[in-house]
C-alpha cells in the first residue's frame, strides 16, 4: 500500500512541475506587436519667414543701481512727467523723466561712468527757429532727431557701459568737465535750467538710454512705474 501511495505521489509531483514549467514559458515569451507606423504629413504651404513690419521691440531690460540726479527729490508721480507721455506740441512722446525744480539746482550724475558729451559752449536757438522746427514736426507727424536734440537744450551725457547712457538736459550750465572724464554717482555735472524749451520752465529732463532706445519705451504705466522703481532702488 505504501508503495502504491509513493508511486502516485511521484506521478502527481511530476505533473505539477510540468504545468508550472509550461506556465513560466508562456509568461516569458514576448508577444510580437506590429511596429507603429509614422504618419508622414505633407508640409503646409506656409509663407516664407520674414521680420515683422515694424520690427517687434525686444523684451525690455530692467536696470538698477541709479540714484536720483537731484538731492532730496523723489521720482515724480504725475504721468505727464514720465516716459511715453504725449508731447502734442511736437507730435511726439516724452523719452525721459521731468523733475520740476528751481533754476540753478545742482544736477548730479545718476551713476558712475564716462562723460561722452558736455555742452560747455552752447548757444540756444532763436524763438523763430524753434517755432519753425515745431511746425515742421506737426506736419511730419513726429519729431525729427535733430529737432529733439535742440529741444533738450544744453546737455551732459554719461556712458555707463553695456549700452547704457544717461542724459541730463535743459541745463543752465555745466560743471567743468571734458569728454572722457570719469564721474562718480552724486558728482555735480550741471545746473537746472530751461534751455532748449523755455516754455517748459526750469526743470531737469533726465533720460536713461538703452542702446538707441529710451528706458521704459512702450511700457504700460504700471510696468513703467515698476521699472523706474527698480532702476532707482
Amino acid at each position: 500500500m505504501r508503495l502504491i501511495l509513493a508511486i502516485v505521489g511521484v506521478i502527481a509531483f511530476t505533473a505539477i512541475a510540468t504545468m508550472a514549467t509550461a506556465a513560466r514559458a508562456t509568461t516569458g515569451t514576448a508577444v510580437a506587436r506590429p511596429s507603429p507606423t509614422l504618419a508622414i504629413l505633407e508640409r503646409p504651404d506656409w509663407p516664407p519667414a520674414a521680420p515683422t513690419d515694424p520690427p517687434l521691440a525686444p523684451h525690455p531690460r530692467v536696470l538698477s543701481g541709479f540714484v536720483i540726479p537731484l538731492r532730496g527729490v523723489d521720482l515724480p508721480q504725475g504721468e505727464q512727467f514720465l516716459p511715453n507721455s504725449p508731447r502734442d506740441y511736437r507730435a511726439g512722446y516724452h523719452e525721459g523723466i521731468d523733475f520740476p525744480i528751481p533754476l540753478g539746482t545742482p544736477v548730479l550724475a545718476a551713476k558712475a561712468g564716462t562723460v561722452v558729451r558736455v555742452d560747455s559752449r552752447f548757444q540756444d536757438w532763436s524763438a523763430a527757429d524753434e517755432r519753425t522746427a515745431l511746425d515742421e514736426a506737426q506736419v511730419l507727424g513726429y519729431t525729427p532727431a535733430a529737432t529733439l536734440d535742440r529741444i533738450r537744450g544744453r546737455q551732459v551725457w554719461i556712458d555707463h557701459g553695456r549700452g547704457i547712457v544717461t542724459r541730463y538736459a535743459h541745463l543752465s550750465g555745466v560743471a567743468p568737465l571734458s569728454v572722457f572724464d570719469h564721474v562718480e554717482a552724486g558728482d555735480v555735472v550741471g545746473a537746472v535750467g530751461s534751455s532748449g524749451y523755455p516754455e517748459g520752465g526750469p526743470h531737469l529732463h533726465f533720460e536713461i538710454r538703452v542702446g538707441d532706445d529710451f528706458y521704459g519705451d512702450g511700457l504700460a504705466l504700471p510696468a513703467l512705474r515698476f521699472a523706474l522703481r527698480v532702476a532707482f532702488r
